[in-house]
């Protein structure tokens, strides 16, 4: 990641704000769900859809929002959240820096620290990890969380009152206090480790949409705080091993990817978890009949949270990089391009989906797996998203059957990949 001064960074993120603004003024669909304004991403989706099955956007991407072709893109595995010029030999320059001219501006990939949270390993790593991972966080291991999840959120519900606000009130606490736990963070870190979690909130939506440079300061802070606890959390699992993921890991591959690792579930993890957990509520409440359904029969909590994966997934927009020159839906796409996946768009295809808009967990559909497409680093994640999301429906419906809406879903600010709810004030 470069390194800049604050008064730099706010220069080149007001840059690509700029930029995209301005090609959005085109009426180019993708460049307008960029901007994350004021937009109707469903309409913008469709837009992006009618353009064909990949179109060439101003903004400088093939961007797609067909469900066929998004299936063939998250699948290709010469396509990667990796840019190639992450692993191409250092210029060798004879150890002068070249001044860069003032209409170069470095993307946003050099100069926030993606990297470190393992935002940016290639698909082979994502495999190799996932296989690490495996009797550690995956579904079946992770099981034997799930009391303990269940029992946070019932804390959390108990200590939130007849009034609260889903997201702040209980999500951000219960999704990073059980990632937390699994980790193995002690007793004097919760509270910073907490607030690290809130800080580092919107890294995935900065991968594609230039954050405000109070958010950027704040995601870059966050990374180092975290970074520094996670490393004195590593000496101490080289002293004394625990029953903890950092101390399995350590047994299992290098410190640097350890730490990595145990950022992406820290902060990217609780992020997914609060994300999907309310955005699963708000459809919820806006289909009383499947709420009562729920309520009824927590049996159905699995179901609901794979439809909520589709109607309204956490990741909105998937944006990968070609490896090498390849062909996708009859195009030639050059080595270096970027290929965005309009995954919300392509969820609600109504190729494959007779009724696209309808939430309903009954009917047979495939969110989830394009969601957490494997070979992603976000897929290493989908477990722990799944349990807790499972986990907090079934107490919530079964604490609260009579929750209710106190007033209007807000989204974080330019949250175009993940449409994060900021505030979804309940009454009960």
């Amino acid at each position: 990641m470069a390194s800049m001064t604050e008064s730099e960074l706010g220069r080149v993120l007001l840059t690509h704000r700029g930029v995209q603004w301005i090609i959005g003024t085109k009426d180019d669909p993708y460049a307008l769900l960029l901007r994350a304004a004021d937009d109707d991403p469903h309409r913008l989706g469709g837009l992006i859809r009618e353009r064909g099955p990949l179109y060439r956007s101003s903004a400088e991407a093939w961007v797609t929002a067909r469900h066929e072709v998004a299936v063939a893109a998250l699948g290709d595995l010469r396509l990667s959240f990796r840019h190639p010029d992450a692993d191409a030999p250092a210029p060798d320059d004879g150890g002068e820096q070249r001044e860069p001219m003032p209409w170069e501006v470095p993307a946003l990939r050099d100069i926030l620290p993606f990297g470190e949270m393992f935002l940016t390993a290639g698909r082979a790593d994502c495999a190799r990890v996932g296989e690490l991972l495996e009797p550690l966080l995956g579904a079946r291991a992770l099981e034997r969380w799930r009391p303990a999840a269940e029992g946070a959120l019932r804390g959390a519900l108990a200590a939130a009152g007849t009034g609260f606000d889903l997201r702040a009130d209980v999500a951000d606490g219960f999704a990073a206090g059980l990632v937390r736990d699994i980790l193995g963070v002690p007793e004097e870190d919760h509270d910073r480790f907490a607030a690290l979690c809130r800080g580092g909130a919107g890294a995935l939506d900065a991968m594609v949409c230039s954050p405000h440079l109070r958010t950027a300061h704040e995601l870059i802070t966050s990374v180092e705080g975290m970074s520094s606890l996670l490393t004195g959390l590593i000496e101490r699992r080289r002293q004394k091993p625990g029953d903890d993921l950092v101390s399995a890991l350590l047994a299992r591959t290098h410190e640097d990817e350890v730490r990595s690792v145990c950022m992406l579930v820290a902060l990217v993890g609780s992020e997914l978890t609060a994300t999907v957990f309310c955005d699963a509520v708000a459809a919820l409440l806006d289909h009383p009949g499947v709420w009562r359904s729920l309520c009824q029969n927590p049996g159905l909590a699995p179901a609901v949270v794979e439809e909520a994966l589709r109607y309204a997934p956490p990741l909105r927009l998937v944006p990968l990089y070609a490896r090498e020159d390849l062909e996708l839906a009859g195009t030639a796409v050059p080595a270096g391009s970027q290929v965005v996946v309009a995954l919300e768009a392509a969820l609600r295809d109504p190729a494959v989906h007779a009724e696209p808009a309808a939430f309903d967990p009954a009917a047979e559909r495939s969110g989830g797996q394009l969601v957490f497409s494997g070979g992603l680093p976000t897929s290493l994640l989908a477990p722990l998203v799944r349990l807790q999301a499972e986990s907090g429906l079934r107490v919530l419906s079964a604490e609260a059957p009579g929750v209710r809406r106190a007033g209007p879903v807000l989204r974080r600010l330019r949250s175009g990949v993940t449409g994060a709810v900021l505030e979804l004030p309940l009454t009960r």
